[in-house]
């Protein structure tokens, strides 16, 4: 009978539901919760929670149905699960120390291969009262944390009872959270149940608007998170509390937003000169995001925009048009690229439009020789040099602006958040225009949130023409060999992208590496006229490689990522990817954007040796549109840090693009007024919140 009611003491403590206080605003400190004195304190501290919110945030990492034993085949080291276990042996109880011991063993059969079962130990430490339960050729249900080593298990002081399913006391669902070991999970179930029963965060939601989206009541949710009557339940209450927290994300970022105010100013001019001055008329598309841009440069606020078009689409052709209107108001432009090949490019294409304005442009990479760079930083000192473009060599501190006004990043997701912070840092009140196809998944959730400029364009040709496949090992002779002989024909050539330059780099690419594959090629077709790629090469040597290439005279380029960006070939119509499992999905986009730029029909071939990653490379055989593969990737990967500097991954609220989506409809009911301000300006606070932007 005691052991009965410590059961359910521990694991099936009634779910709480009245005597509730608003903390919305208010700090409510871990010494208010029951369990929890100085000591305990501070071991929940070491796991980031300092106050009730945090503990009622942190939901479980599992959740455990009790009424289902769990198959152990799928069970990992360190799980808390159920078995039904027939016990084998029985040892005797023995004394070590002042410690009782008693061991047992069991099987629990393999859903697999029941002619194999898996192996179970079981350890009780002063526990003389399971001696009556555990007995050989008994059934049991057994629950606890459990070590795996190999096809055996072992628990440490496991809860044990008979098996019989019409009076099983392991029952229900039980939550598993995230301890690292510090806390035990009853006491955090605990302290979770008792901070449920007193205290719960006042929603900022107004009841009519929740009536109209049919919220779940916010109190309800939270307890229905931790303590749920099923698993739907639980993702219910998590989707309401999300939505919650997403809203106060929004409305918060919306409030601090709207505070910004620019400190420097633009001069109007007129932009038609720089929209003629190209040798082809820009797209409607195009032209409408440069007036868009200029628009918002004019206003008040400080641009944080973002230029969405796929590739090919012609974003460059609209950031010469925004330096352009920058420099007419005597101020610099930065445009940071991620490779020298791209930066070079850059600059020929910004020369040819805008020197004949008197608008001069430089560039500066790694490989800039010092008389040279001496002379690029001075001018951008004094203003000589309006419109600067350069990889990373443009974040070193010896660069000082004389007046940075507009800081463009290419290709956003080859830069980290502090390396596109640190450019956006060297000018004053800059605005900030971030370039990409697949925006990365911490950007695209910024730019559900409404106060984003987002500036689309459409791309020049379609994507339609290109096919996808994804291609295993048992191809991979055959796939070469059709390379070969397709680029054969007049006016077809191939790219063959690989993951590193050579094999020595630390990693074990099988022969995927630029070098091994270069080899390999050249020794099975040695007839193709083949070339190698890569950034260990000196410029004078790729500026040969490329324009052998451009011309067709060299038919199949082997290369690493460098060619991702910037690259027009437009007779490349074959692009096959090596161990394409390592590139994210925003990187595959960029490198098979490389291919059918003429309309010509062109494949690419994503080969991988791991069946795991299937799923996520088969969204690039589904999906051509950038948008789409950022939102799949985003789902995937979730949105990264929200105010870290972390571009993906899982947070703690980590909402679905759908779920975005709510929460954006529902903050556009609700009005910021002087009774919600103090918790927008208190959330602010907390979260540094005026530094999150799209750089």
């Amino acid at each position: 009978m005691c052991i009965l009611i410590l059961i359910i003491f521990f694991f099936f403590k009634a779910r709480p539901c009245t005597n509730y206080a608003k903390i919305n605003g208010t700090m409510v400190k871990l010494a208010d919760i029951k369990g929890i004195g100085p000591k305990t304190a501070e071991k929940f501290n070491a796991l980031r929670i300092f106050e009730v919110k945090d503990l009622l945030d942190s939901f479980p990492v599992s959740l455990l149905d009790l009424d289902a034993a769990m198959p152990p085949e799928v069970v990992e080291n360190g799980d808390f699960v159920l078995f039904k276990l027939e016990i084998t042996s029985v040892a005797k109880p023995f004394r070590k120390g002042r410690i009782e011991v008693f061991r047992a063993a069991g099987e629990v059969n393999n859903n697999i291969d029941s002619s194999k079962p898996y192996k179970v130990k079981l350890t009780f430490y002063n526990s003389n009262y399971v001696v009556k339960t555990v007995k050989t050729g008994a059934t049991l249900r057994v629950y606890g944390k459990v070590v795996k080593t190999g096809r055996s298990f072992e628990f440490i002081n496991p809860v044990c009872e008979a098996f019989d399913p019409s009076d099983a006391v392991l029952r229900g669902i039980k939550p598993i959270y995230y301890t690292r070991g510090l806390v035990g999970q009853a006491v955090f179930s605990n302290a979770v149940a008792d901070a449920t029963s007193k205290f719960y965060p006042e929603t900022l939601i107004p009841e009519a608007v929740s009536a109209e989206f049919g919220l779940q009541n916010l109190k309800n949710a939270y307890v229905s998170a931790h303590f749920p009557m099923s698993l739907d339940e639980a993702k219910r209450a998590r989707e309401r509390v999300y939505i919650e927290e997403t809203v106060k994300r929004i409305l918060s970022y919306r409030y601090i937003r709207g505070l910004a105010r620019r400190t420097k100013f633009y001069k109007p001019c007129d932009i038609s000169p720089i929209l003629d001055a190209f040798p082809y008329e820009l797209s409607p598309s195009q032209s409408e995001a440069v007036k868009g841009i200029v628009a918002a440069l004019l206003s008040e606020k400080p641009l944080n925009g973002m230029l969405c078009g796929d590739v090919g689409s012609g974003k460059t052709a609209v950031c010469v048009c925004v330096s352009f209107f920058a420099a007419m108001s005597k101020r610099q432009t930065a445009i940071i690229a991620p490779t020298e090949i791209l930066a070079e490019q850059h600059l020929a294409g910004f020369t040819k439009i805008l020197s004949p304005f008197g608008i001069k442009c430089a560039c500066l990479t790694g490989s800039t020789p010092a008389k040279e760079r001496r002379e690029i930083l001075k001018g951008l000192e004094n203003d000589e040099i309006a419109v600067i473009i350069g990889t990373h060599a443009l974040l070193t501190d010896k660069i000082i602006f004389n007046d940075l006004a507009v800081a463009i990043i290419d290709e956003q997701h080859r830069f980290g958040v502090a390396q596109r912070t640190k450019l956006v840092s060297k000018g004053e009140n800059v605005d900030v225009l971030t370039l990409s196809a697949t925006p990365i998944p911490r950007s695209l959730r910024l730019t559900m949130f409404g106060d984003v400029d987002i500036f689309e364009i459409n791309r020049r040709h379609s994507a339609d023409n290109i096919e996808t496949f994804v291609v295993g090992t048992e191809k991979r002779k055959s796939m070469l060999a059709y390379i070969a002989k397709e680029t054969q024909a007049d006016g077809v050539q191939a790219f063959i992208v690989a993951p590193m330059i050579e094999d020595s780099e630390g990693i074990s690419a099988k022969g995927e590496a630029a070098t091994e594959l270069f080899k390999e090629f050249v020794k099975a077709h040695p007839d193709c006229k083949c070339a190698l790629l890569h950034g260990k090469m000196k410029a004078a040597e790729k500026s040969e490689v490329l324009n052998k290439f451009r011309s067709g005279e060299t038919r199949v380029l082997i290369s690493t990522t460098v060619i991702e960006v910037g690259i027009d070939v437009p007779n490349a119509s074959i692009l096959t990817i090596f161990s394409a499992e390592r590139f994210g999905l925003a990187s595959l986009h960029q490198l098979r954007g490389r291919i059918g730029r003429n309309g010509a029909k062109s494949y690419c071939f994503l080969y991988t040796e791991k069946d795991g990653e299937l799923y996520r490379l088969k969204t690039m055989c589904e999906e051509t549109d950038g948008i789409k593969i950022a939102e799949r990737d985003y789902e995937l990967r979730g949105a990264g840090e929200w105010l870290g500097e972390r571009q993906s991954g899982k947070a703690i609220f980590s909402p679905t693009i759908s779920q975005m989506s709510l929460a954006r409809k529902i903050a556009d009911s609700i009005n910021i007024t002087d009774s919600n301000i103090p918790i927008f300006k208190d959330y602010c606070d907390k979260n540094n919140l005026d530094r999150v932007t799209l750089n």
